[in-house]
C-alpha cells in the first residue's frame, strides 16, 4: 500500500475530507491533490495526515520493540565534532551514566548514535561547564553499561 492509499484510506475511515486535510497541513486542496497522486509525502507528512484522521504511526521490531527514543538524556545537550564525526546527545540514545555516583562536580553519560558510534560525555558542572564528547568503542561501551546501567541518573 502507498503513502497516498493509506491517507486516502485514513480520511475515509474518519468521514474527513481531502480540503479538511489540506487546510490542516497549510497546503491547497490542490498541493495535497498533487502530492497524493504523485505518492510524494514525507513520512513526517504522512505521520501529520494520519493523526488527523486518529491514526498513529509507530515503528517496532520482529519482538514488538519500539525504536528507542533518541533525545532522552535529561542532560545538558553536547554537540561537538572529533575526528570528522558529528556527535549529538540531541540525536543519540542515552544508555546510562555514573551520576548517582558522581565524582565532585562530574560526571559520565554514555550515548548510542543512530549510526551504531557509541560516545560518552564528561558533564563538568561547576565553572566553565564545560562538557566533553568521547567516541568509544563497543567494548567500553560494554564495560561502562555493565557497571553503571542501574545507576541511570
Amino acid at each position: 500500500m502507498r503513502a497516498s492509499d493509506m491517507v486516502r484510506a485514513a480520511l475515509a475511515g474518519a468521514g474527513k475530507t481531502q480540503k479538511e486535510l489540506a487546510e490542516h497541513m497549510g497546503w491547497t486542496p490542490q498541493n495535497l491533490s498533487g502530492r497524493l497522486k504523485n505518492n510524494s509525502l514525507t513520512f513526517d507528512e504522512l505521520s501529520k495526515a494520519l493523526h488527523f484522521a486518529g491514526y498513529e504511526v509507530s515503528m517496532s521490531d520482529a519482538s514488538g520493540a519500539g525504536l528507542p527514543e533518541l533525545g532522552n538524556s535529561t542532560s545538558p545537550a553536547v554537540a561537538q565534532t572529533v575526528d570528522g564525526v558529528r556527535y549529538d546527545t540531541r540525536k543519540a540514545e542515552s544508555l546510562c551514566s555514573n551520576k548517582a555516583v558522581m565524582f565532585e562536580d562530574f560526571y559520565v553519560e554514555l550515548f548510542e548514535d543512530a549510526t551504531g558510534n557509541y560516545f560518552t560525555v564528561l558533564y563538568q558542572l561547576s565553572g566553565c561547564q564545560h562538557h566533553t564528547i568521547t567516541p568509544v568503542s563497543p567494548y567500553i561501551a560494554k564495560q561502562f553499561w555493565e557497571r553503571f546501567s542501574r545507576k541511570v541518573g
